[in-house]
């Protein structure tokens, strides 16, 4: 009878949990984030689900934009990065997006970001972990690209930690890999929109650092989640960040992808 208690225990929890959450359907039926139809559970409508798209092979291996076209048979194998990664690579060894970025992925995110719209947290924490569960397994730390604490105070909240606990729970990751107090944002960098990528670059210098008497890096695999990925400008620095204090690896996984 012991051996079986804690299954027993789990399975009443399980229990009362969906119970309580088939209750409050009931009482307040869910809705589409994107279109508020009714659903039966969290997520997207079918109609909405067709609007997302993914970011389909053939990819370059090192930002995750996707080709513009298909390879020949056996070409991937010599050319697996994108000219731009060939040239001015970025300072992270891969990176994967669950989607792609376009008018329904922009209205989850926006919505998630300055409308506080919180239920849409599970659906893309969903993709990402189903996208990213080689990373996700692989890593010794995963960690959310921080906000300068006057955006946190100003919003209330880090989408990308948000989506960064959503996505580890969906992907069952041990809670002991997750460290946010690893990597601080320490520098109120200015609006990123209509800069050259060199000024971007020039933008994010020294915005970053880690926390004091970290040595856990040496040598250590990390994931960093952010929301979008639009020129890598910060997750790059981030990530130069991250291997200047001894990380071996730092790969990004993110919720969309632009271009």
């Amino acid at each position: 009878m012991c051996a079986w208690s804690p299954l027993i225990r789990h399975g009443i929890r399980h229990g009362i949990r969906h119970g309580i959450r088939h209750g409050i359907n009931l009482l307040i039926p869910p809705q589409c984030p994107a279109c508020h139809a009714i659903i039966d559970d969290d997520g997207l409508c079918g109609q909405c689900w067709t609007h997302i798209k993914r970011i389909t092979p053939p990819l370059c291996q090192q930002c995750g934009r996707g080709f513009a076209f298909d390879f020949a048979d056996g070409v991937t194998d010599c050319w697996d990065r994108c000219g731009r990664c060939l040239t001015e690579p970025p300072d992270f060894d891969r990176a994967i997006a669950a989607f792609k970025y376009n008018a329904m992925s922009r209205l989850l995110i926006l919505g998630l970001k300055y409308a506080r719209r919180h239920d849409v947290t599970p659906t893309m924490a969903r993709m990402m972990a189903n996208a990213g569960a080689e990373l996700l397994n692989q890593s010794d730390w995963i960690i959310p690209l921080p906000l300068h604490w006057t955006r946190y105070v100003q919003r209330g909240f880090n989408q990308s930690a948000e989506l960064a606990r959503a996505t580890m729970k969906a992907a069952d990751i041990a809670a002991q890999k997750y460290r946010p107090d690893i990597l601080k944002r320490i520098k109120k960098t200015e609006s990123q929109g209509y800069k050259t990528r060199q000024q971007r670059r020039q933008n994010l210098q020294s915005a970053f650092r880690v926390a004091d008497n970290t040595r856990c890096l040496n040598g250590a695999s990390v994931v960093i989640i952010d929301d979008v990925l639009t020129t890598g400008a910060s997750l790059s620095s981030a990530a130069r960040c991250l291997k200047k204090a001894g990380a071996k690896e730092v790969a990004v996984l993110i919720a969309a992808r632009v271009g």
